[in-house]
C-alpha cells in the first residue's frame, strides 16, 4: 500500500518535546512512532523555525527529527498560492508561515498537512476553505488534521 505522504508543521516538532502540555506530547511522542507509515516532507521554513529556539540542545534534537523527511521547495507557484489562503481571510498575513504550510501541502500534491495549531489550521472553516479555493484553482483538496487523527 502506498504511504501517505504528510507534511508536518513545526507545532508537530516541538509538541514532542513540550513537557507544559503532558497529554499533547503523549499523544505526540505515539504519533511520532509511526512516522514510518508515512512519507513525511518538510520545507527550509521549518528549519527556520527551529532554528529560531534557544535553547541550543533542543533546537538540534529537533532539527535531527528532519533527517528522514523530505525537504521541498518554497516555489513561485507556492508563495502565490499562500497569498490566495491569506486574501481570501483563512490566515491572517501575521501567520504567513501557516498559509504557505497549506500552500506547500496542496502544491505538492501532499495527502495531509498535520499540525497542533487549532487557531489557524486545524479547524473546519479552514479545512472547508482552502479546499474551495484548491478546486476553484485546479489543486486536489488536502486534510489538514492533528496528530491523533491520524
Amino acid at each position: 500500500m502506498k504511504k501517505l505522504k504528510i507534511f508536518l508543521d513545526t507545532s508537530v516538532y516541538s509538541a514532542l518535546f513540550d513537557q507544559r502540555d503532558p497529554h499533547r506530547q503523549k499523544q505526540t511522542q505515539e504519533f511520532w512512532k509511526t512516522i514510518g507509515d508515512y512519507e513525511f516532507y518538510y520545507a527550509e521554513i521549518i528549519q527556520e523555525e527551529i532554528g529560531a529556539i534557544s535553547d541550543k540542545d533542543l533546537r538540534e534534537e529537533i532539527l535531527l527529527l528532519l533527517e528522514n523527511g523530505l525537504e521541498i521547495d518554497i516555489i513561485e507557484e507556492v508563495k502565490k498560492l499562500s497569498k490566495v489562503y491569506i486574501k481570501e481571510g483563512l490566515i491572517p498575513v501575521k501567520y504567513e508561515n501557516d498559509a504557505l504550510f497549506l500552500a506547500l501541502t496542496t502544491v505538492y500534491s501532499l495527502d495531509i498537512l498535520v499540525s497542533w495549531n487549532f487557531r489557524h489550521l486545524v479547524k473546519r472553516k479552514t479545512r472547508l476553505g482552502v479546499n474551495l479555493i484548491n478546486l476553484k484553482k485546479g489543486y486536489r483538496a488536502i486534510e489538514i488534521l492533528a496528530p491523533p487523527e491520524l
